[in-house]
């Protein structure tokens, strides 16, 4: 299933995380997969905490960080179809 801009997605209850040092670190109890996340990755994993569409995500991520909104709508589909994959979110 390939994400589309009016998806709404949260992270899958399943997955065991930690903020450290500002930064989220996760482990995918299914596979035993490790994952450090960098800052933007890590505030769009804070985001999921919540079903949010991804359009809305995108605005906020345009906010708080200097990126145009093509940019951030590409890299950010890219990055949850990636995580979707992996089993680490789930779509609503």
């Amino acid at each position: 299933m390939k994400l589309e801009i009016e998806s709404t997605v949260s992270h899958d209850d399943a997955v065991i995380f930690s903020d450290l040092d500002n930064n989220i670190v996760m482990m995918n109890v299914e596979n035993g997969e490790y994952y450090d996340f960098d800052e933007i990755a890590s505030y769009i994993w804070r985001k999921l905490d919540e079903p949010i569409m991804i359009k809305q995500l995108c605005a906020d991520l345009c906010d708080a960080f200097t990126v145009d909104a093509a940019t951030c709508q590409a890299d950010t589909l890219e990055f949850l179809d990636d995580l979707l994959g992996r089993k680490l979110i789930v779509t609503h």
